[in-house]
This record gives C-alpha cells, sequence and structure tokens, in this order.
C-alpha cells in the first residue's frame, strides 16, 4: 500500500481478514483501517465506508478509543470525496484532540487531511497552515514518505495560488523522496503537479505536453485513473495554449467526459477545456455554454456551505473562467450579454438563500471568550505592558469560532440570475439607473443601463482608479484624527477634494450624461466597494445603493421596506464622545425611543432582533485578515460581525455611525467579506457604514439628519444623501459613508 500498489495490496488485506476474528479486535481493526484506505486510493468509496464504518462499531464495543477516532477521521475524508465538506470539517475535528495526543504522526495526519478539506473549500492559506504544521510533525517524527506526501499538497496549494516557481520546487523536493524510497506511483503524482507549474507558466509547454500523456499513461496503470484523467487535462491545456487544437482535440479522448462524481476542481478543469476546444473549433455557442455551466456547476457547490466564510473563498475555484467569460461578453459589446454573464459569475454568494445555524452553545461560549481576551488585550497595549499571549489567545479562539461555523450546512439552492429586462423595469419606476464596474485585462468598464438605454464604456487602466482610491482613504482617516493641527488639516483636506474629483472624473464624467435623474444602483468592483461614492461630484446628494449583484438587490427589496411605523433599536459606545447625544437626538426623531448610556452586545443583539431599524453609534473596527471579526465597540466589549450575521432576524434598515465597517476584504470572484456584506447576507435589507474612519462631530450631525429624512418618508439612501449635504453646511470634513444593499 505504501509503495503505491493498491491491487497487490488489496488482495492481501483480503486475505488477512478472511483469516482474523473479533478475539483479537486490534487485529481486524487495523487491517479494515488499511483496506479501507485502499478502496479510498481507488475510488470505491461505499466500500471504504463500509470497512470504516465497521471498524468504528468494533472499536468502540471493545473500548479501542484511538482506532475507533482514526476511523472516524477517516469517515470524515470520505465526506469531503463525496463533497460534504462542512461534514467532512465536523467529523474530523471532532476526533483531532484524540488522534493528536497519541503522537506526532497522527497529529500530521488530521493536519494533512484537513487540509484537503480546506483545499476543496477554497481556504488555500488556511490550508497550507495546515501542511506547514504537517511537514514539521512528520519531519520531527523521521517519516520521509508522510514528508514527501505533504510537501506534495503544498504544491498543490502553491499551483491553485499561481505561485508555479513554488509549485515546482515543491513538488520536485517530494518526488525525489519518493523516488529513493521506491514510491514509483507517488512520483507520478509529484510530475503530475511540476508540469501543471511549468504549464501555467507557459514555459516549454510542447514538451510539458508530450511528458503529460507519458505520466497519464504510468497513472492510468497504477489504478490511479483520476489522477491521470487531470493529467491528460494538463496536456491538453499545454497543447491548446500552442494553439495546436487537431492535437489537443485528439489527446482529450474520454478525459473531458464530465462524471456525476468529479470533484469540483476537476469537474471546472474539464469544462475549461471543453469551452477552449469550442470556441477552436468555431462553436462560440457551445464554448459560452461551457462557462455558463461551470459557474452554474460552482455555485450550486457553493450552495452546499452554510458559512459565508466559505462561501465567499470557494468562489476561488471558478476565478478563471469568470475571467475568461467576462473577458467573452465585453469582446461582443451586447450590454445583454455582459450584463447576464455578470450577474451569473459575480458575488456569487450573494445570490445564496441566507442560513440561520443551529444554536452551538460550545461558539457562543468561545465567543464570550473572545470578548473578554480583547478587553484584556486592550487594556494591557494601552498600559504598555507585554501582551504577546493574549494576541496568541486571541487569534486562537478566533480560530476554533472560525472553525466551527465552517461546520454549517447550506441551503442547497440558488437564486437564478436576473435579466436585464427585468432590473431595467424595476430601475423605470424610480427614473433609475444601474452602473457597474467591470474589472478585465486590467481594464476598468462601465455597464451602464437605465430604464430606455444600455451601454458599455472603457474608463481605462484599473490601477490608477485604485491608487487613487487608496490615497483617498488615508486622507479621510488622517482627517478623523482628533486634535490634527489646522495646518495639515487644511493640506490634507485639499488633497481628498483633489482625489475626490480626479476619481469622480474616471469613473463617473465618462457616465454623467448617460445618468437618468432618479437614484442610482452601483455595483462596483469588488477593489472599489469601499470608495465614498456619496463624497464624489457627480454623485453629490443623489440617492446610491452600493450592492454585490442586481439580482441580489431585486430580492432584497421587500425586507428592506420600512413599516409606517418602524421599530426603533438605539445603541451607544464607550468613549464616543457625542455618542450619548447623537442617541437621544435620533431617539427624539422617533418620539418614542432611548438609548442606555452604555450599551452591551447582548442588548444591541435583543435590539437587532427586535428592531425594524438599529442605529449604532460607536467605534468601529474592521479586520482585513479575518474580516467576519470586523466589530462594533461596546460596554462589554466587541460585537463581532460573524455573530451578528448570524441572528434569526435582523432589522430592514441599520445605520453603523462608526468607523470602517463598510470596508472589506475582496476575494477571487468578485467576492467581498466584512460586516456590512456579513449583514446583508444575513438578511438586513439595507445598511449604512463608513467606509473609512468617521469623526464624531461629523457622524453626530449624519446620524440625526438621516432618520429625520427616514421619519419623513425618504429612502434609506435618499435620507443619507440629504444627511450628509445638511452635515456639510455645518462641517467641513467629509462623511465618508455609504448605503450597501436595497437602500431604495
Amino acid at each position: 500500500m505504501r509503495a503505491g500498489q493498491p491491487a497487490d495490496a488489496l488482495a492481501a488485506f483480503d486475505v488477512a481478514l478472511r483469516l482474523l476474528d473479533e478475539t483479537e479486535p486490534q487485529d481486524v481493526c487495523r487491517p479494515l483501517l488499511n483496506r479501507g484506505v485502499v478502496h479510498m486510493q481507488r475510488g470505491a468509496l461505499r466500500a471504504a465506508r463500509a470497512d470504516f464504518a465497521r471498524c468504528v462499531d468494533i472499536a468502540g464495543r471493545h473500548g479501542l478509543d484511538v482506532i475507533r477516532a482514526k476511523a472516524s477521521h477517516n469517515l470524515g475524508y470520505l465526506s469531503l470525496l463525496s463533497g460534504a465538506l462542512p461534514q467532512a470539517l465536523r467529523e474530523m475535528d471532532a476526533v483531532s484532540s484524540a488522534l493528536s495526543s497519541q503522537s506526532e504522526i497522527y497529529a500530521a495526519i488530521y493536519h494533512v487531511d484537513r487540509a484537503q478539506v480546506l483545499l476543496a473549500a477554497g481556504l488555500w492559506r488556511e490550508a497550507d497552515d495546515d501542511l506547514a504544521q504537517a511537514v514539521d510533525l512528520f519531519s520531527s517524527a523521521r517519516a520521509p514518505q508522510d514528508r514527501a506526501e505533504a510537501e506534495l499538497a503544498r504544491a498543490q496549494v502553491a499551483l491553485l495560488e499561481e505561485r508555479f516557481a513554488e509549485a515546482r520546487r515543491l513538488a520536485g523536493r517530494a518526488r525525489r523522496r519518493f523516488a529513493n524510497r521506491g514510491a514509483d506511483a507517488w512520483a507520478l503524482l509529484a510530475d503530475q503537479v511540476a508540469l501543471a507549474a511549468t504549464v501555467g507558466e507557459g514555459r516549454g509547454v510542447r514538451a510539458a505536453a508530450a511528458e503529460a500523456a507519458r505520466v497519464a499513461a504510468a497513472l492510468a496503470d497504477a489504478g490511479l485513473g483520476d489522477d491521470a484523467r487531470r493529467a491528460v487535462l494538463t496536456g491538453v491545456a499545454a497543447l491548446l495554449s500552442t494553439g495546436d487544437f487537431a492535437a489537443a482535440s485528439e489527446a482529450a479522448g474520454d478525459a473531458i467526459r464530465l462524471r456525476r462524481s468529479d470533484p469540483i476542481a476537476t469537474r471546472l478543469q474539464a469544462r475549461s477545456v471543453r469551452a477552449t476546444l469550442a470556441e477552436a473549433g468555431g462553436r462560440p455557442r457551445e464554448a459560452e455554454a461551457e462557462l455558463r455551466a461551470a459557474l452554474g456547476d460552482l455555485h450550486r457547490y457553493q450552495a452546499s456551505f452554510g458559512s459565508l466564510d466559505l462561501q465567499t473563498a470557494v468562489s476561488g475555484h471558478g476565478r478563471r473562467l469568470a475571467e475568461l467569460g467576462l473577458a467573452r461578453a465585453l469582446a461582443s459589446g451586447r450590454p445583454a450579454t455582459i450584463f447576464g454573464w455578470a450577474e451569473r459569475a459575480r458575488a456569487l454568494s450573494t445570490r445564496l438563500p441566507p442560513v440561520v445555524p443551529p444554536a452551538d452553545p460550545e461558539a457562543a461560549q468561545l465567543l464570550e471568550e473572545l470578548r473578554h481576551a480583547r478587553v484584556e488585550l486592550r487594556m494591557q497595549v494601552l498600559a504598555g505592558q507585554p501582551a504577546r499571549s493574549l494576541y496568541a489567545r486571541c487569534a486562537r479562539l478566533e480560530r476554533l469560532i472560525r472553525q466551527r461555523s465552517w461546520y454549517v450546512s447550506g441551503p442547497g439552492q440558488t437564486i437564478a440570475p436576473a435579466p436585464l429586462g427585468q432590473l431595467q423595469d424595476r430601475l423605470a419606476v424610480a427614473d433609475a439607473t444601474y452602473v457597474a464596474h467591470l474589472l478585465s485585462g486590467g481594464r476598468l468598464y462601465a455597464l451602464v443601463a437605465g430604464p430606455r438605454r444600455r451601454t458599455v464604456l472603457d474608463l481605462g487602466l484599473a490601477d490608477r482608479a485604485i491608487e487613487l482610491h487608496r490615497r483617498l482613504r488615508a486622507d479621510l482617516d488622517a482627517l478623523a484624527t482628533i486634535n490634527l493641527p489646522e495646518v495639515v488639516r487644511a493640506t490634507v483636506r485639499a488633497a481628498s477634494r483633489t482625489s475626490l474629483r480626479a476619481l469622480d472624473e474616471l469613473l463617473w464624467q465618462p457616465v454623467r450624461r448617460y445618468l437618468a435623474d432618479g437614484p442610482l444602483l452601483l455595483a462596483p468592483a469588488a477593489g472599489l466597494v469601499a470608495v465614498p461614492w456619496t463624497l464624489l461630484p457627480t454623485l453629490r446628494g443623489r440617492p446610491v445603493a452600493v450592492v454585490g449583484s442586481a439580482t441580489a438587490w431585486l430580492a432584497a427589496r421587500d425586507r428592506a421596506a420600512l413599516p409606517e411605523r418602524p421599530v426603533v433599536g438605539l445603541a451607544v459606545g464607550p468613549r464616543v464622545a457625542r455618542g450619548a447625544e447623537e442617541a437621544r437626538l435620533v431617539g427624539a426623531v422617533w418620539s418614542d425611543s432611548s438609548a442606555p448610556p452604555g450599551s452591551t452586545t447582548s442588548e444591541v443583539r435583543d435590539a437587532a432582533r427586535a428592531s425594524d431599524v438599529l442605529h449604532v453609534a460607536s467605534h468601529g473596527v474592521h479586520e482585513p485578515d479575518n474580516p467576519l471579526f470586523s466589530h462594533l465597540e461596546l460596554a462589554d466589549g466587541p460585537l463581532f460581525g460573524h455573530e451578528l450575521h448570524q441572528l434569526p432576524r435582523l432589522p430592514a434598515h441599520i445605520v453603523l455611525s462608526a468607523c470602517e465597517l463598510g470596508l472589506a476584504r475582496a476575494r477571487p470572484g468578485e467576492e467581498t467579506l466584512g460586516m456590512t456584506a456579513a449583514l446583508l447576507h444575513g438578511g438586513a435589507g439595507s445598511v449604512v457604514a463608513g467606509v473609512a474612519r468617521i469623526a464624531d462631530s461629523v457622524a453626530y450631525q449624519v446620524g440625526p439628519a438621516h432618520h429625520a429624512a427616514l421619519r419623513d418618508g425618504s429612502s434609506p439612501a435618499a435620507a443619507l444623501a440629504t444627511a450628509i449635504e445638511t452635515a456639510a453646511k455645518s462641517e467641513e470634513d467629509p462623511a465618508p459613508l455609504v448605503c450597501f444593499g436595497a437602500g431604495w
């Protein structure tokens, strides 16, 4: 088995198990475990599950806890192979402590297998972290075969992240270890990864195509059919890159035939090759159909996850296909085609129904521990005391909380993308305009659709817009600084206005003449989602709603509607200079609302469940490395986006009168993740949040004015536009607040 000779190993295990019975239960369990592994390697998943389940039963009845944990872990790996990733993580993590406490080898195996689940879920960085731990553990335990397997898995991660040189280096190192041990089948697997990296780099692809054919044949002879198929697909991709379409078509053979059991990565790779072959063969409609089907496959796969973290991560598997499809659509010049592809390929998580996870007392306890640890950490940092252990404790708690969220199964259903005609009908009611910013080939495009017309504009290189946005955010953050010298403030204020005008000229001057008189629905590229759109000259005073997709906006409009007499919840965090007064003024607008002087996290959660409108005046922190732990600072500690978006009910409209919480981390597939994205995904209709730091004095001006306009019947987006204009009359510094979601 270890030498990669599965047929001979299977025959030997069969003989052994016929000779054994439960008088020595350990002697039965061990070959059951190993035979199950061989079945699993050969794709006989039902036979593998039967062996592992029988092992769990025998070990459980005889008190063999470690063997039972090993078999249970292997059942988790089978869940991975069948595509049930949340179940796989749950089953593996449930026995991790039992295994890890036994030996370095057992701990390392847990990390390796768990990394495979994380890879399938698109969490590549987290998978590489697990694999790096496994390499160290195997090295310490002097297990060269296992160490080489873990290094090969790290090469696969590097390949997915397009770190091609690193992938070749790691695969080459693993191959040498395999060759030294005579593990020829494993050496072929390393060859396959190295070849895929070579093809990805675009160097020596003709030779790589020939070598891929040899490796594929050898893998097939070794009984590794799925790996052989992936090697064939690599060789076909190499031939396609040389323009030899006839040879590519011949080499593809049966490898491009889709199978129900295909892992998502293999399925998407096959779809990509089929699309390219169809395009080369003069069948553009067939190519388009393959690309659409690939994104449909990915979206259905995405719907198996209940965690927003995993839903947004898994889109990385389809990044290349999405880029190819969007490029083809833009080349057509047809707005309806471009709109359809953008809705199908971008921000897929916005077209998944939200999932309310079951109550998890352990996760709730971990969140409370994290909250207290964060408060203690802040106190130590302010006191100038060493806090390394507290930083480590907070990171560990975040990891455990995030990990538990991955166990939730998904909705299992998706929302079909809306046609452009349906959107235009809705726009006509408000004389509104839809604008989507699309990034392709380093250039930025604007798709503009009004009630009666539609067009596509090339806005030029995207780098300039992204750099202007970066510069502008730095200036806005500086302006929110207390006690900034007035001379410096004036300079920074002038610089921010220059950046706003430059962004406006780049993004909106070409579009201006296509805008109707009514509100704007804006779907920016992920890297531009946090631009302070409400401050750009062309958009000042105009209701602007920023959305992930038009389909999500159409679906959210009903839940975003405010009742005639909404229930209003108010909350104030500590150390907000005018927070209590801001809340008092907002409460006065609605006549019957009041806010406690220092709201706690539990009070805000309760208010979120019960309110139609929730206003929170507090300091906010965006966590770029772990966006779902972005938080509001409240009396008893931070309130995390992670816990808010999992509430069974959220208000129709939320105002986060706080810094930064409109920021988001861009993920592959034009997905964004942050506090605002989490609230919208959890069911909030619209959210007003800051996309930079905001001064207390500015928030104090905007908040009450926003609510007054809401009370008088304005939509949230229109109310924000009015409030920002009102504040500008008394405050020289800007209010970088944006309305996200179905704001009108």
